[in-house]
């Protein structure tokens, strides 16, 4: 039973990988380059990495309308930590490769290319589990075959103007230096001019 439940196990991990996604291999990469999948939210607290006011939940307003995103719990620390992870403040450039998963998004041009600041959590737990499960127990990998998820926040229709809200495209990512791509690009953080304000950039160890 144990062997056949692997084998099932095995076929529904190949199932969830379709014609529509781009990245191949283990982990999942496209042109040399690690893919991630991504979804969208959009919310008014300050999230995981404490990118707001001290004395309430509330965002900065760059936290709520600038080009941000809650990463995989195992991405966000691999300690699983839920306050001020190691990768708080990052920034990661995210590419399109023209694929997607399919009945969970759609097509978007590939090349396109946009750089978040990590700020928040996509924690593994519901409603993320197709998303952010990835862990020991799923082969460091969520639903559709991915090591890691951004979940792109959208609270000022952000996402939208990039034509990606609610297709969900397939990237791939790589860290980039947060203040490089502001100058080039107003719309992503800066580490100076605005991560510099957050919580976790203070108090990296959660303020304990």
């Amino acid at each position: 039973m144990k062997v056949a439940a692997a084998v099932l196990l095995a076929l529904v991990g190949l199932v969830c990988v379709d014609a529509n996604q781009k990245c191949s291999g283990n982990p999942l990469s496209y042109q040399g380059k690690r893919c991630a999948s991504t979804t969208w939210y959009a919310d008014y607290h300050k999230g995981a990495c404490g990118c707001g006011p001290d004395n309430n939940d509330n965002q900065f307003d760059w936290n709520h309308s600038k080009f941000v995103a809650a990463a995989s719990q195992h991405l966000f620390d691999p300690g699983l930590k839920t306050w001020c992870g190691a990768q708080c403040g990052k920034c990661v450039k995210l590419t399109t490769t023209g694929g997607f998963v399919d009945g969970q998004g759609s097509h978007v041009a590939e090349g396109q290319s946009h750089v978040f600041m990590i700020t928040n959590l996509c924690p593994n737990e519901w409603p993320n589990l197709s998303w952010c499960s990835q862990s020991s127990q799923s082969g460091y990998k969520n639903h559709y075959g991915y090591s890691e998820h951004f979940d792109l926040e959208d609270g000022a229709g952000q996402v939208a103007a990039i034509g990606w809200k609610g297709k969900n495209p397939e990237v791939t990512w790589e860290y980039v230096n947060c203040d490089q791509a502001h100058s080039a690009d107003s719309r992503t953080p800066g580490t100076r001019t605005e991560y510099s304000q957050c919580f976790c950039s203070k108090h990296p160890d959660g303020g304990k």
